[in-house]
Formats: structure tokens, sequence, C-alpha cells
């Protein structure tokens, strides 16, 4: 019996051992089967011309490539290799896996070229006729099988030994050239280290990567910074978008952690020193960060990728833990959220980055604040979507304002209006004025009206309607186009006094946290700002406050304006230089506006100011003054002003 077995255990060890000899003699056609096959599939689905004058095998997994190239059918050549050298994972090579473990090139060129609207690289934006094809298909993308296959790639495409020599990459568009150079790449025992030299234009930078790729522990890290004492300039942006994005070092660190309840956990760190973006969407001066920092864990399940709450990101001095999920099923979901506890008020307004709050630079508090911010949307049901935000003070005080005394429009001061980005007109907003008038002075019907169109919520609130600001956003996301803002009289009048006329996201930051502080802090009281709103905003081409708006369209005293009167100057604010557009020729208001007068009467009355009869009796009923009347005959009833 024992014979019998130990027979057994020969055969099977004989016939392993011929089965690797065959194999290791078949290697060559292993290769090559692979690779032709490879080929052919990627040159097929993306009409591209792959081919190679010469492939040799040698040793136990290794294969040699000579002039490699990769050009699409009737385009420039995009990929051109002089010479590769690999070893290969022999036991993976069986199983048609190639796990690369050394890589040896020299004279690599890469070219992206564009001449006038066709280019090389066309085919990189195009699915494959696989997935065009497959319509039928009610497979959803797996997050988590998609983050392990790309992580895995990463490694096996760099392998713990590497040596690349003399790679060129060059982008080519009508005019711009971009070349990237690189002289050497490799990769030794786990580490690299490798120099760039970027010329965009005839200007040129280097660029220094140091770091770690440990395929054991599946680990990536690099530290990227310039091999010159100035910023590196990132190249491409300005000319792409229009941004110019420079750094003193960027770090990152990514480490798979392998699977946990059924998740893909990876954490890690990206860091970023002395970053910058001038950007003319983002502000028109340039965007400081001399710190910006995320330590991150990523849970990543079948259909949802989400930044753990553990998480911690770094603006300058001030940290906070940001939660992030995305999820998809038939439709997206996403939600958000921070909550950061009390924390000194300082650190917020020490960190805000140069550039994006200017009012504010230099500004210094005391106290503490709380924060908390809640989004979820359902883009299956966008008018279901959830969103709260609360900055509360803890025995807050503002000690010293910094660039913008925020208290100024308690007494007269200097308005400019602007048109177009452009300073039109300026005048004192104050007894100074001919044209300045108190709230006593100003009809009460206009002042309703005026309350009831823009923010009926004003003397209640703290300078912001969430109801408001949800409904926009809502709005916003089903058209696909910023069409609602949410604005109260409180962001209107900051945005008016206080902040330049670029519609850039600094501006739209800065005026929510200078409204914050003028709310929270009672610098202005709510009478003072309501009664500055109605003495600066804008009535009509060139027509500014209640006073000249009352005297251009009615030649009346603002303390003398009816209800009906009222109405119609309420209803222009949205849009001030199309206001005559409500006239047809013979002066009458158009029917169009029979609906918001009927609005605005039942709000009207609701406040007490008209009675039910005179509610009733309320129609687009105005008599136009002569300036008003001429302005309507000098442009014959205009489309747009």
């Amino acid at each position: 019996m024992k014979f019998t077995i130990n027979k057994k255990i020969t055969i099977f060890l004989a016939g392993a051992a011929a089965l690797v000899v065959v194999l290791f003699l078949l290697r060559g056609v292993f290769v090559r089967l692979y690779v032709s096959h490879k080929i052919n599939k990627i040159e097929q689905a993306y009409n591209l011309d792959i081919n190679y004058t010469s492939l040799k095998v040698a040793g136990i997994a290794g294969a040699r490539v000579e002039n490699f190239y990769v050009k699409p059918i009737d385009g420039d050549t995009l990929i051109r290799i002089k010479d590769i050298k690999v070893k290969l994972s022999f036991f993976k090579l069986l199983l048609l896996r190639p796990d690369i473990t050394n890589l040896k090139a020299d004279n690599i060129e890469v070219n992206f070229i564009k001449r006038d609207s066709v280019s090389n690289f066309d085919f990189l934006y195009k699915s494959s006729p696989k997935k065009q094809s497959d319509t039928t298909s009610t497979s959803l993308f797996n997050f988590k099988k998609t983050s392990e296959r790309m992580f895995s790639l990463l490694l096996e495409i760099i392998p713990s030994k590497a040596d690349i020599k003399n790679v060129r990459v060059k982008y080519e568009n009508n005019g711009y050239l971009l070349t990237l150079d690189m002289p050497q790449f490799e990769v030794k025992n786990g580490g690299f280290e490798t120099k760039l030299f970027t010329s965009e234009q005839g200007l040129k930078e280097t660029l220094v990567a140091k770091g770690v790729l440990d395929e054991s522990d599946e680990v990536i890290s690099a530290d990227i910074f310039g091999g010159d004492t100035s910023r590196f300039v990132m190249p491409f942006l300005e000319y792409r978008w229009g941004a110019k994005v420079m750094f003193d070092t960027l770090s990152f660190s990514i480490k798979n952690n392998g699977t946990e309840d059924d998740r893909l956990v990876v954490t890690g760190s990206a860091k970023a020193k002395g970053f910058s973006v001038l950007h003319q969407r983002v502000s028109p001066e340039e965007v400081s960060l001399n710190r910006g920092e995320l330590q991150f864990k990523f849970n990543i399940g079948d259909n949802y990728a989400e930044l753990d709450s553990s998480s911690i990101a770094i603006c300058n001095q001030f940290s906070f833990s940001p939660f992030l999920r995305l999820e998809k099923s038939k439709n997206w979901l996403v939600k958000a959220s921070i909550h950061k506890d009390k924390f000194p008020s300082d650190e917020l307004f020490s960190s805000l980055p140069k550039g994006l709050f200017n009012n504010l630079d230099g500004i210094k508090t005391s106290g503490q604040l709380k924060y908390d911010f809640n989004l979820e949307i359902d883009f299956s049901n966008v008018d279901s979507l959830k969103l709260e935000s609360s900055l509360k003070p803890i025995g807050f005080k503002i000690i010293n304002f910094g660039n913008t005394d925020l208290r100024r429009m308690n007494g007269e001061f200097e308005y400019t209006a602007y048109e177009n980005g452009v300073p039109v007109r300026t005048f004192p907003v104050g007894p100074s004025s001919g044209n300045f008038r108190t709230l006593s002075q100003i009809s009460p019907y206009l002042q309703m009206a005026v309350l009831q169109s823009e923010d009926g919520g004003f003397f209640y609130h703290d300078g912001f309607l969430m109801d408001a600001i949800r409904g926009a956003l809502a709005t916003d996301i089903k058209e696909k186009r910023f069409r609602r803002g949410g604005s109260t009289i409180s962001m209107q009048l900051v945005k008016n006094v206080y902040l330049s006329r670029h519609k850039t996201l600094a501006r739209k930051f800065e005026e929510i946290l200078i409204v914050w502080l003028i709310e929270n802090n009672r610098l202005s009281s709510k009478e003072r700002m309501f009664e500055v709103y109605m003495n600066i905003i804008e009535w009509g081409p060139g027509v500014y406050g209640a006073a000249e708006a009352a005297r251009f369209y009615f030649d009346k005293d603002v303390r003398d304006i009816n209800a009906n009167e009222a109405i119609f100057l309420a209803s222009i604010i949205p849009s001030p230089k199309r206001a005559l557009n409500s006239f047809d020729s013979e002066y009458k208001l158009k029917p169009s506006l029979e609906g918001y007068y009927r609005l605005l009467a039942g709000r009207l009355k609701i406040k007490g100011l008209i009675s039910e009869e005179e509610e009733m009796a309320i129609k687009p009923e105005v008599k136009l003054g002569e300036a008003a009347k001429k302005l309507i005959d000098s442009r014959n009833i205009p489309e747009t002003f």
C-alpha cells in the first residue's frame, strides 16, 4: 500500500515537472499570444495601428520589444518606444496575468498633437464599441472592484525595480507647445527619485519627485517640489482653463488596507505647502494657502464611496472633520456633513486664505464658534434636497476689523454704483445728499412692497433664509445652471456696499461671512440696513434710490407713493434696466403683471396696510411721469436696455 502511494506521488511530481518544462519551452508562445491578443483587441476597439519590429523572449520570463509604436489610423504617431525590456512573474504569466517585476525602457516619446479640430488622441474620449452597444445591460458601476483593480494595476505597471531613460512628452495644439522631459526614472528597493524638465512656450522649469512604491504593503507615496528656488508653476492649466497654479511642495501617501465588512478601506494623506491659485472666476487676486492637508480614510463598497468622518482637513491653522458619501443605484445620492464643536474663533479667521477674503484680512476675534453643516441630495427627487448650515457664536467678539470697518454704513458714507464692473456714479448715503431719505420719509406702501417682494422675513432672520437657499439650489441642479441665488436683503446690501463687482467665488464666500458678522454681532440695526438698501438700489437706467425712482417714474416725492405705484417699483428691482419694457406704446402696464399685482396686494392686506376693499381695487395701473415717458419714446420701448 505504501509502495503504491509513493509510486503515485512520484508519477505526479514527474508529470508536474514535465508540465513545467513544457510550459517553460512554450513561454515565448504564451507571451506572443497574450501580446497579440491584447493588441488586436485594442486596435479594433479604437481604430489604432499598434506594432513593433521584434519581440524576443529571454530567460525564464523575460521579454524584449524593439521599436514599439501606437498610431491612430490616418493620424500622427502617439507613442514610440525604442527599446523595452521586462521580466515577468512566470507563474502569473501562465495564467495570462503578467506581473512586471523588472522594467527597462529607453527613448520613450509620447506626442499629443492637435491640428485644427483633429487630434491623435481623440480615441481616449470614446467608449469602446462593446460599451456603446451594450444598451440592455443592467449592471452598475462597482466602486470597490474598480478601486481594487486601479490600485493593483498601478503597482504592477510600475514594478519594484525599474530603469526608464529619455522620456519626452509633447503637447502641440495650433501654435501652443508644451514639452516634458525626464532623463531617467529609476525604481530601486521600492523607492524612486526623478527630475522632470518642462518647457511651455519657451518658459522652462524643473520639477523633482521622490517617493515609495511598496507592493507588499500596497503603499504609494511621493513628494513633489520645484527644482529651483522659486515655486513651481504647473504648466498647461493656464493655457487650458485660465488658471495659474503654483506650489512649493505637494505630498501624498495612499495605502490599501484591504477589505473590512465587505468594503475596501483606503487611508493616506495629501499635503500642499505654499499653494496658490490665480483664476478670474475664483478671485481677481492670487489666492494663497500656506498649509493645506487632508488625512483621509475612504470606505469603498460596491455601490458607494465615502470619505469617513474620522478624516481631518486642515487649512492653515484651522482643522475640521468632513464627511462625504457618493452612492449610485439607479440615481445618484450625495451626502455631506461637517460637525465642529466649540473652537477658538480666531483659529478660523486667522486661517482664511489670502486673496479670498480681502475685506477681512487682518481681522482679530475672541470667543468661540460652533459649526454644523448637512447636505443631502437625491437626484431622483431633487426637490427633497436637505441643506442646513449653522455657525453659532459663543462669547464671540470682534477685536479688530482688519481691512474694512464693517460698521461704516452706520454713518454717512460714499457709495459707488457699477455697471458691468465699471463705476458709473458715486454719491453720499446720508444727510448731505439731497436724495437721501430716512425710513420715515419713504411711503410705507413702498417699504412693505419691497420687503414682501425681496425678503419678507428680513426683520426676523439672521441674514440668511435656508428655505430660499434650498429652493435655489434645487432649481439650479435641475436646470444645470445658476438661475436662482436665494439672496436676502442683507446679502444684497453687503454685496453692494462692501464687495467688488467681480462675479467670483471669492465674492460669494466673503459675502456670506460678512453678512454673518454684521447680523450676529448687530454691527448695524435692521432698520439702518433697510434704510441704506432703499437709498442705494438701482431702480432703472441711471436711477438709484427710492427718492430718485419716485421722481423719475411718477413726478412724486417718495413719501406719496401709493400702493399701485409701490407694487410696480418692487416688481422691477430684479431687472431694473428692463423696467420700461413693462409698458406699451400708450404708457400702460402690460397685462402680464396682473398675477404679480394680485400676489403683492394680498400680502399688503395681510400686513394690515390696506383693507380688503382696497386690495380688490389694486390693479396694474399707474400714471407715468414725463421723464419716464421721454425715455420710452426715445427708445421706442426696446426689449432690453
